[in-house]
Formats: C-alpha cells, sequence, structure tokens
C-alpha cells in the first residue's frame, strides 16, 4: 500500500508539474558534485578576453577565472576542473540565464536593466564610452570641446560612426551624434579597419577596448586618437552571475577583492609596468 501511494505522489507531482524551483541545486552544490567550474570568457575583448598568436585564451578576466578556480578548490577542498567555453555579445547572458554557464567574466558593464535577469559581481574594472577618431580629426570631432555651432556642422557634413549592436553604445551614445550615420560593425577589429581606410570617421566604443584592438592589431597609435579625454560615461564590468547565487556570488566577490587580484590587477594594468599600461580615473559620480 505505501509503495502505491508513493508512486501516485510521484505521478502526481510529474503530471501537474509541481514546482520544484525550491530544490534547484546551487551553483556551489552542482561544482562541488561534478568537479567542473564552466565560466565564459571573450575573445574579442582585449584585454580581458582574447587569443595570442598561438591560439591560446589570454586576458586579466581569463586570469581572474582562475584565481575563483583557486579559491573554490580551497573552500570545497577539491580539485576542481576549469572549463573555458566563449561567449559573444548575443549569448553571454542566456548561457548563463539557462545555466550552461556558471560565471562569464569579459568586458561586460553593470546596468539596471541588465540586472533583471542575471545578475552581477562587484565591479572590478571601470571604464567609459570614447570616441576612437583619426589623428587629424580628433579636433574638429571632439564633442567636449567644439561649439554648439561647430557641432551643429558636423552634423551636416554627415559624420558616420561606427558601433556595435548589443553594447551599451548604442542606448548612451547616439544623443551626442543623433544625426550621425550610425552603422553596424562586425567587430571592434572591423571598426578600426574602416577608420583607418576612412570609410567611418568615428569608432564609439569603451575605450580600454579600442586601445586594446589598436594594440592587438599591433596599429600605429599615434594615428588615432581617443577623445574626449575623459569618457562621456563610466562603465562598472562585473562578472555575469545566476540569478539567486547568493553564495556562488560571495565567493566571486571575495576574489575580487583579495589581495591576490590586487597583485593581477597591477601585472595587466600598472601604468608602468602592467603588460596593458592603464591610468586609472575616478567616476564622475564619486567624491
Amino acid at each position: 500500500m505505501n509503495k502505491k501511494l508513493a508512486v501516485s505522489l510521484l505521478t502526481l507531482l510529474l503530471t501537474v508539474n509541481f514546482p520544484l524551483s525550491g530544490w534547484a541545486e546551487t551553483v556551489l552544490e552542482k561544482v562541488n558534485r561534478t568537479g567542473i567550474l564552466t565560466a565564459g570568457v571573450r575573445t574579442d575583448a582585449v584585454p580581458f578576453g582574447y587569443t595570442d598568436k598561438n591560439n591560446t585564451l589570454q586576458g586579466y578576466s581569463v586570469d581572474l577565472i582562475k584565481l575563483i578556480q583557486q579559491r573554490l578548490e580551497k573552500q570545497l577542498n577539491k580539485p576542481i576542473k576549469l572549463e573555458l567555453k566563449t561567449v559573444n555579445l548575443k549569448d553571454r547572458f542566456t548561457q548563463v540565464e539557462t545555466g550552461q554557464l556558471d560565471i562569464v567574466c569579459e568586458a561586460t558593464s553593470i546596468t539596471v536593466g541588465r540586472e533583471k535577469t542575471v545578475d552581477f559581481s562587484i565591479p572590478y574594472f571601470t571604464s567609459g564610452i570614447q570616441l576612437l577618431v583619426r589623428e587629424a580629426d580628433a579636433e574638429r570631432l571632439d564633442p567636449t570641446t567644439v561649439s554648439e555651432t561647430q557641432l551643429k556642422s558636423i552634423r551636416d557634413n554627415n559624420i558616420t560612426v561606427g558601433f556595435l549592436l548589443g553594447t551599451t553604445t548604442d542606448d548612451e551614445f547616439r544623443p551626442v551624434y543623433p544625426e550621425a550615420k550610425w552603422q553596424v560593425v562586425g567587430s571592434r577589429a572591423d571598426g578600426i579597419r574602416r577608420l583607418r581606410e576612412e570609410e567611418i570617421d568615428l569608432m564609439v566604443s569603451d575605450g580600454i577596448l579600442l586601445l586594446g584592438e589598436l594594440w592587438q592589431q599591433g596599429e600605429d597609435v599615434k594615428k588615432f586618437r581617443l577623445i574626449p579625454e575623459q569618457p562621456l560615461t563610466f562603465e562598472n564590468y562585473g562578472c555575469i552571475l545566476p540569478k539567486n547565487s547568493r553564495q556562488w556570488g560571495t565567493l566571486v566577490n571575495q576574489t575580487i577583492t583579495s589581495d591576490e587580484n590586487l597583485q593581477l590587477w597591477n601585472q595587466w594594468f600598472d601604468p608602468k609596468t602592467g603588460r596593458f599600461p592603464y591610468q586609472r580615473f575616478e567616476s564622475k559620480t564619486q567624491s
């Protein structure tokens, strides 16, 4: 009789699709069970994620994920295998939402809209939207130094702006040049090529990523300039995490604030000794 009752209850659960969310496995439980951490990185976001000449994944975010793996091994007291998978602008959020990835660390800006579907770690880098132009055009195209009359003449001269779909640039920068010709580029590399060949006048993206692409391509940086000197927006980068993953988020945040990550950050970005020297700047909202 008891066996029949148990079978009946199980059948009822399966038939009516009884909610099992309360029994959902957490990220830490899954990693502990499988011994595997699945993480997403980019290959087109220099210096955060890219492939070198040997087709090996490199970047600050790649190294940060490895630090997180090490902290996981200490907390779980067992070896954890790291599986790195590449993501792009279109699928980086859905792969975390659907549980295909436990974390994505690259160059993703934390926004209120994005926090509706995923969680974020605390910020580990601050960048902002800037314009990459040919050196000869820098003075006339800088929106912070030209007058309103000059800005209108820029609009009238059919300035062409290259940008990437799926980024914050589209929403936040269009008001600066609302009448410009906006053209989607396939990648930052494609945008820089088109800028060099005078097919577009501006390439808009986060300044650090534009510099990174110039560096990756071996371009002569003296032929280009980032304008304005201070970014038009301030973008805080964070790792993408699944919703309601508090313990997992705590471990990731502890890694970001650790001395080991500070050393790693300096290895990459120290203005004098870093692999990719970068001068920090402070958000306008900070005192």
